[in-house]
């Protein structure tokens, strides 16, 4: 198997269009946020440039994550050739016309229902055996062309070859049912990711050198809290990279009330300042993931997640040296410190951690 890491969005974004372009037979993108900017235009124009050469074109976007989709907006694409869906579509996603005949009060209650639950991957499927699986959306946020120094630091895995089944297993169950993923299939989701991250406990509690995280939306389930704390405390070097600020209101004050916790079991915490942190990398001793999963309550228990575990000694090296890299440019949380924080600001921390299922 051929793994391909970036860290910089113009490469990323780069070798998707590329392999877009020599797509012979079938593409399937799902992204939650897909922006109609510069890089936004550009993929829907290849992805029709590859409709006319005879491919099958898949698009699945979420309703939330997408919400300035209108069903306008996609009917100039479908129009083009492209099979376009909303996963869990918002009102305005749907033709009006209908929706108003279909309108009963059972569906306006599952609409309230399936809001929670959203597709969060970023992944790109490509004829047989190629997949492309990271932390970045479709928008310019994360290009150093358009932002510069200001562009989000992300990170992107392209796997080539074996072992790519499930993601195309995953990707057909997502697809075929884009509009109906509650009920009694989604409690099977759910299950499967309470046993996903039953499994990320275990491997937690049974590191023996390192565990770094880089997450830029940390608000975990109180195990993990304690399964990494407990790791610190046995001798295992345990470090977590956050942002030093959020995209999302009033996000850090509810990651930030896990600060005195952690920092008492002896956890290394590291703010990263130097521009917007949107990576999701796991490194437990030489096991390494990437991928769309955030520590929080949504990702954990709610949305569709994808990742990627690294196989390729170089490439968890790299990562590894990635994160020594972005933690010299950080700054470290020091406990004593942290206890001399305001009393407003502790209020803050605590009213914005009781809506960690929503932010």
């Amino acid at each position: 198997m051929n793994e391909t890491i970036y860290t910089n969005g113009d490469d990323f974004f780069n070798s998707l269009k590329k392999s877009i372009a020599e797509a012979k037979k079938f593409i399937h993108l799902e992204s939650y946020i897909f922006e109609q900017d510069q890089i936004g235009k550009t993929i829907l124009s290849l992805l029709a440039q590859a409709v006319q050469r005879g491919v099958r074109v898949q698009l699945l976007l979420d309703g939330i994550g997408s919400v300035s989709w209108t069903f306008a907006d996609a009917s100039v694409w479908r129009e083009k050739g492209i099979e376009l869906k909303f996963f869990h579509a918002l009102p305005w996603q749907k033709n009006l016309s209908i929706i108003w005949k279909l309108l009963t009060l059972k569906k306006i209650i599952i609409g309230f229902f399936k809001l929670n639950r959203r597709n969060h991957r970023k992944i790109c499927l490509i004829d047989n055996d190629l997949v492309f699986v990271c932390s970045m959306n479709i928008s310019d946020r994360h290009l150093p062309s358009v932002f510069g120094p200001l562009a989000w630091r992300d990170v992107a895995v392209k796997i080539q070859g074996s072992n790519t089944e499930n993601y195309f297993s995953e990707a057909r169950e997502a697809w075929n049912f884009s509009q109906h993923h509650h009920g009694y299939r989604w409690r099977k989701i759910s299950r499967q990711k309470k046993q996903d991250f039953e499994l990320l406990l275990q491997k937690i509690k049974l590191a023996r050198e390192k565990i770094w995280i880089t997450n830029p939306y940390f608000v975990p389930d109180l195990r993990f809290v304690k399964a990494i704390g407990e790791s610190a405390n046995s001798g295992v070097d345990v470090k977590i990279l956050l942002p030093d600020h959020s995209d999302i209101f009033g996000f850090k004050y509810a990651t930030e009330s896990f600060y005195h916790a952690l920092l008492a079991y002896d956890v290394e915490i590291y703010e990263y300042s130097a521009a917007m942190l949107h990576a999701k990398i796991m490194i437990v001793d030489d096991w390494v993931s990437v991928g769309s999963f955030n520590l929080d309550f949504r990702s954990i228990f709610y949305n569709l997640e994808a990742t990627a575990v690294l196989t390729r000694f170089e490439n968890i090296e790299m990562m590894k040296q990635q994160f020594l890299k972005d933690i010299q440019i950080s700054t470290k949380i020091e406990l004593n410190s942290w206890k001399k924080r305001s009393w407003f600001r502790q209020r803050l921390e605590n009213f914005f951690l009781l809506f960690q299922g929503w932010l």
